[in-house]
């Protein structure tokens, strides 16, 4: 019994004394085969201070455990005292990085840090004795995912190449992510910024070459800021990215603003600046450079749900190894891959805009414009609207552009070419919007063709998967059968894209008989959603893993994929 009171009291005395130390191992869960950091965190108490690692008095030494390797720890500078040296103060914290290797024992792991500290109490000007502590901290080691090379899978794309080379601090990660972002500009999520840059860039350019690059510089630089910081911030705080931006009242904010900017880019309003913030904007002559800026800002937030594999590997990357450096330069680089497409817009947009408007051309191009962002606007809303209300949409949208290019204008003999194409083109959208218009209606009434179909379909999808992980494992423990879990929301595009176009295939459908098939939703945020979030480490949605009846994660992919393309996934779990 004395004992047990020893042992609590020390305990204890060290918890009240000037200094505290704690232990957080990021991740505490990780695979076989990963890095992580324990971070030593010291709270000094108000008055007092400790000796910095400069002065040898204070050290950190982690304690030997099976399969883990350790580097140096990462000891901040102090800072420097007269007749005292170099010391530390308030909260300090010193990561220790490690690796995981294949040796090591799977589960509960004790990572222990000995830690040699020496105090001074600064208003009475007495120092304590030096004392050594052991810091401990519980972590999780996980088997290592089992990964088919490149030359094995076909399908693992540039993704997976990113994912080796974060894995070996390869610099290649920097230029895969670069052309990522390049290939991603090229992606129909991003197609409504080409003409807001057009406007936004090419009406300050006033024909200048150089003057448009350097506006696209800043244009581009504020999209890089916007994706670097709300990247980071998504992968340290473990929030799905791509969720605050595809929250409904962001989608139809969102889809607002391409609507209004179609609208008048069609001549139905004039969207300007206020006159006295325009004045005052003219006479400063970095105005234009501010204001690109700033419109790239807002551009990273409409470009943003744009999540795509690579994305998400960047993203996980960083949420796993805590590294913030390292997280803002790839996110950066891969705003820059992104910006390269709206660079050379930018920079021949003033001379376009001052080229002269013969045969009503520019007018043309301009009016093409805005009947794209209005189509935008439509197809934005998609996730968060019903589909009766969608296709209603569409229907409105057709007969009202029908009636735009003059279906309802009469012909006469001496009528050109171009009214006929006109009126010929405007019946077939009059007709295909009543057509839709009929649809919507059959569909929100529940009856017709339209309606058994879609119930039909729904419910043979609800009979295919289960709703819960833990009986998904219960059923792959019984059958021995591999789980294949699809993470989805609600707001998520390429979630619905799966649903309506992947999964219902018949191919892919024979594979996944082999499969005990979950759904786990995550559409809200709150404590069981971020539970599972944690507990699988997803990043953006849709993601979909493979695990073995055990629990034993074999594989993923993120976004969506064609049939073809999960076929040959799926064949390689056999």
């Amino acid at each position: 019994m004395m004992w047990i009171v020893l042992i609590v009291g020390h305990a204890f005395s060290q918890d009240k004394g000037p200094v505290r130390f704690s232990l957080d191992v990021k991740p505490s869960s990780i695979e076989k085969g990963r890095k992580g950091e324990a971070v030593l965190v010291c709270e000094i108490g108000p008055e007092h201070h400790i000796s910095a690692a400069a002065s040898g008095l204070f050290q950190i030494k982690p304690q030997p455990l099976t399969g883990i390797r350790f580097d140096q720890p990462e000891y901040p500078e102090g800072e420097e005292e007269e007749f005292v040296g170099t010391v530390y103060r308030g909260r300090v914290e010193i990561p220790v990085p490690f690796v995981v290797g294949e040796d090591a024992a799977q589960g509960q792991q004790s990572l222990v840090l000995e830690v040699t500290v020496q105090a001074c109490d600064e208003k009475t000007g007495i120092c304590f004795a030096p004392e050594t502590r052991n810091v401990a901290a519980v972590m999780t080691v996980l088997p290592g995912r089992e990964r088919v090379s490149a030359a094995d899978s076909p399908t693992e794309g540039i993704a997976g190449r990113l994912d080796r080379s974060l894995e070996r601090g390869s610099w290649i990660a920097f230029l895969i992510v670069f052309l990522g972002g390049l290939l991603t500009s090229f992606t129909p999520c991003v197609y409504p910024m080409i003409p807001i840059t057009l406007a936004v860039i090419g009406a300050q350019a006033t024909g200048g070459k150089l003057r448009g690059f350097v506006l696209s510089l800043f244009y581009v630089l504020g999209i890089a800021v916007t994706f670097s910081t709300l990247g980071v911030i998504a992968a340290k705080t473990g929030g799905l990215f791509g969720s605050y931006a595809q929250h409904p009242v962001a989608v139809v904010l969102i889809a607002a603003i391409f609507l209004l900017m179609g609208l008048s880019m069609l001549g139905v309003f004039i969207l300007q600046m206020p006159s006295a913030l325009a004045s005052k904007l003219q006479g400063k002559r970095r105005s234009g450079f501010i204001g690109a800026w700033l419109t790239g800002l807002v551009a990273g937030l409409i470009v943003s749900p744009c999540i795509s594999p690579l994305l998400v590997v960047i993203l996980t990357f960083v949420a796993r190894t805590g590294s913030i450096v390292m997280g803002v330069g790839l996110l950066f680089t891969f705003s820059l891959g992104l910006g390269v497409l709206f660079i050379v817009i930018g920079t021949f947009s003033g001379v376009i805009k001052n080229l002269p408007r013969s045969g009503g051309w520019m007018e043309l191009i301009e009016r093409g414009f805005g009947t794209l962002l209005v189509i935008l606007a439509i197809v934005f809303l998609r996730p968060v609207l019903p589909a009766f209300v969608y296709y209603g949409l569409w229907a409105v949208f057709l007969v009202l552009l029908g009636t735009f290019v003059g279906a309802f204008t009469p012909l006469d003999r001496e009528s050109d070419r171009k009214r006929k194409i006109g009126k010929a083109v405007g019946v077939l959208a009059v007709v295909a919007g009543s057509f839709l218009l009929l649809v919507s209606m059959a569909r929100m009434l529940n009856v017709g063709v339209a309606s058994s179909m879609q119930v039909e379909r729904v419910s043979d999808a609800e009979d295919m998967w289960l709703s819960s992980d833990e009986e998904g494992f219960r059923q792959a423990r019984l059958t021995g059968r591999p789980v294949l879990m699809d993470f989805f929301a609600e707001w998520c595009s390429g979630c619905h894209e799966l649903d309506e176009k992947t999964w219902p295939d018949g191919n892919v459908v024979k594979e996944l008989d082999r499969f005990v098939r979950v759904k786990l939703d995550l559409t809200r945020v709150d404590e069981r959603t971020q539970a599972i979030q944690q507990k699988y480490q997803i990043i953006g949605m849709p993601t979909v893993i493979i695990f073995d009846p055990a629990g034993t994660e074999l594989g993923r992919f993120v976004g969506f994929k064609p049939p073809e393309e999960v076929v040959d996934i799926l064949k390689q779990y056999d």
